[in-house]
């Protein structure tokens, strides 16, 4: 193997699949990128079991074909130093890959390539389904973080739900930790299906999207397939049953009140910086006819009290707590100036409802106070 590439060029292709590479894993092959020259084409692949990338270039000179393993991390880290626009790489007696530039040259070991898995890109068998951009985006930006996301497990809650086949014409997604919860739905057309994406899987993906580029998913089995310019993931999927949100999210609730936004999330954050101290940091809402007063208490640092006006709030005086980080990053993601809270009881579930966009709401549970 033997060709030449600008800089640039090569970064872009190595950059994503090396960010995948967990050099922690226990099977070697995997820590390495397959790169193979062929048809004048230049193709990378990556792996760490749960997700795999293919990316590919024409944008390159080739002198002789050829396939082999590298140390993926080692290699993205020295091209990404070199100061030359232009690279030559050349494999030598066949266990070694030689980087050179006018004013530099490297020589690496190569990996045995031999028990690298076969991973298929290939989509022609698959059902090609589409997922609305601005859906993905806002799931993307307002439904990971109330997943499972600290967790490695690959259960259900560590993903998000995207669903065509509940609710005629729309697409419904749901991300979870099983203590709040986040809704989106989108008016849809198309194949129906039901997945659960996996969170790490929908990260990549967020830092391909753009407005100028076309994403296309294709299904089989557990598998997904993401196509993105040159750029191919093969995800797995999430098998299991996703904790059943509908029902409550379609109940209808007794009592509600109106608050502004930006007044109860500076007050919540103020509180925060006390609260946070605290392993389980926590925020008490006392609600009352015309204001809810937020108390924050710290074991270590002492309490602070803040009141806030709210609206059409006619019952009486009731108190719940909240996990005041959920609860901060609920109304972080409302877009309205003013946010609706619904309540039956105190020890339920509150939601959290946005007046600008009526397809998006979420909930949290309340803390039960010892």
């Amino acid at each position: 193997m033997k060709f030449k590439i600008e800089k640039q060029n090569l970064i872009n292709l190595l950059k994503l699949p090396s960010s995948i590479i967990d050099n922690t894993t226990t099977t070697p092959v995997l820590t390495g990128l397959l790169v193979e020259i062929k048809d004048k084409k230049m193709t990378i692949i990556s792996s760490n079991n749960n997700i795999s990338i293919k990316s590919s270039t024409d944008k390159l000179s080739v002198e002789k074909e050829g396939k082999i393993l590298i140390h993926g991390k080692l290699f993205y880290n020295i091209i990404n130093k070199l100061k030359e626009t232009t690279i030559t790489l050349e494999v030598v007696d066949n266990s070694i890959i030689r980087i050179s530039t006018p004013s530099f040259s490297s020589d690496l070991n190569l990996l045995d390539n031999f028990g690298y898995p076969s991973i298929s890109f290939d989509i022609t068998s698959r059902t090609k389904c589409t997922i609305p951009k601005d859906h993905l985006k806002n799931v993307i930006y307002k439904l990971i973080n109330t997943t499972n996301i600290m967790n490695d497990r690959t259960t259900p809650l560590n993903g998000i739900l995207f669903d065509t086949t509940r609710l005629e014409g729309f697409i419904e997604s749901v991300g979870t930790d099983g203590h709040h919860l986040s809704y989106i739905k989108t008016p849809y057309i198309g194949e129906k299906f039901k997945i659960i994406v996996g969170i790490n899987a929908l990260k990549i993906i967020q830092e391909q999207i753009s407005d100028e580029k076309e994403i296309n998913f294709y299904l089989k089995n557990n598998q997904l397939i993401v196509e993105i310019d040159n750029i191919l993931f093969n995800c797995r999927l999430i098998e299991g049953d996703y904790p059943s949100a509908i029902k409550a999210i379609e109940t209808q609730q007794q009592f509600h009140f109106i608050v502004n936004k930006q007044e109860i999330y500076n007050a919540i954050e103020r509180g925060l910086v006390l609260a946070s101290a605290d392993k389980k940091p926590s925020i008490l809402f006392n609600i009352n006819p015309g204001f809810l007063k937020l108390t924050c208490r710290s074991i270590e640092y002492g309490s602070s009290y803040e009141e806030v006006p709210i609206k059409e709030y006619s019952s009486n005086n009731i108190s719940v707590s909240f996990n005041v980080k959920y609860i901060s990053n609920l109304i972080k993601n409302i877009e309205s100036n003013e946010i609706l809270f619904e309540f039956t009881e105190s020890n339920k579930h509150f939601f959290l409802k946005d007046s600008k966009n009526t397809n998006y709401l979420s909930l949290i549970l309340p803390i039960r106070m010892i």
